[in-house]
């Protein structure tokens, strides 16, 4: 089986995730693509397809939502999971986030089998002054909020998923 993991990513936090995404189907027995959503991916090659996007200013990056516009009619007939990274909100960091503003366009477009939301990881230093001191005014805190495990099993679920429905060899 073949699958896409397709990432749009500003920092690197989605890309991470991504990558671990992609390295643990591998170790389930697949055959995985790694695309950090340049615009040339060919979906009609991969049997299945996992598609994630950090979340700014509440949206999902418009690479990830064009994807999702230039392969809808290709993406209909692959199972597709999808996956939002951002930072908890610092009123409530234990609730879940929002989902993102264009998230619900995305889900229109892709039937999407089962969206994640995880959180992130920042370095401040790597942030113009502005943003890092609207970030701080937020009350944020930076740091690596990736929950590995949580990443691990949801990506075994959806080995499992897609190792059930293919034949054996």
């Amino acid at each position: 089986m073949t699958v896409l993991v397709a990432y749009a990513s500003r920092r690197g936090a989605t890309r991470g995730i991504a990558e671990r995404i992609a390295a643990r189907m591998r170790q389930d027995g697949l055959d995985v693509h790694l695309d950090p959503l340049l615009g040339r991916e060919q979906v009609g090659r991969f049997q299945a397809v996992v598609v994630g996007s950090p979340l700014y200013s509440g949206e999902w990056e418009s690479e990830a939502v064009d994807f999702c516009r230039r392969n809808a009619a290709a993406l209909a007939d692959h199972p597709v999971w999808s996956f939002s990274v951002g930072w908890p909100d610092a009123s409530s960091p234990a609730a879940p986030h929002p989902d993102a503003k264009n998230l619900a366009e995305v889900h229109r477009l892709v039937a999407v089998r089962e969206h994640r939301y995880f959180l992130g990881a920042l370095d401040t230093a790597e942030l113009p002054p502005l943003q890092r001191l609207a970030f701080r005014m937020r009350g944020h805190q930076a740091g690596d909020l990736r929950d590995w495990a949580a990443i691990d099993a949801w990506t075994d679920e959806i080995a499992r998923q897609l190792t059930a429905c293919t034949p054996a060899r």
